[in-house]
């Protein structure tokens, strides 16, 4: 028996690196994160730490020229990794939802690079 999707938004694959900074008890943290797929809203990623759930972070993905702010809505571990679920601020999503409704856009902008 096949499980219904219940997600709100497509996902398109994109695998990518992602600066991800956030404040731990007053302490800048910065991590590399491995991109595993793009939202209208959000983003998943793969990190080697966990960070806990409504984190609110700085996320930098160079490859697609995307840049802003994001909080965390989930965080499982995967192996000796951790998939990391983040919505995306407002500003941030107005962005890719041109990539998501627009995938050619998201393309060009790989090729660019």
């Amino acid at each position: 028996m096949a499980t219904k999707d219940i997600r709100r938004h497509h996902r398109i694959p994109y695998v990518g690196p992602v600066r991800l900074s956030w404040e731990d008890q007053g302490r800048a943290k910065f991590i590399m994160a491995k991109c595993v797929d793009i939202s209208e809203t959000g983003l998943r990623v793969e990190v080697s730490e966990p960070i806990p759930i409504r984190t609110n972070l700085q996320l930098r993905a160079e490859r697609i020229n995307l840049g802003g702010s994001a909080s965390v809505k989930h965080c499982v571990r995967y192996g000796a990794k951790y998939l990391l679920g983040l919505e995306l601020s407002q500003l941030l999503q107005e962005k890719t939802l041109t990539m998501v409704r627009e995938p050619w856009a998201l393309r060009s902008q790989l090729q660019a690079r």
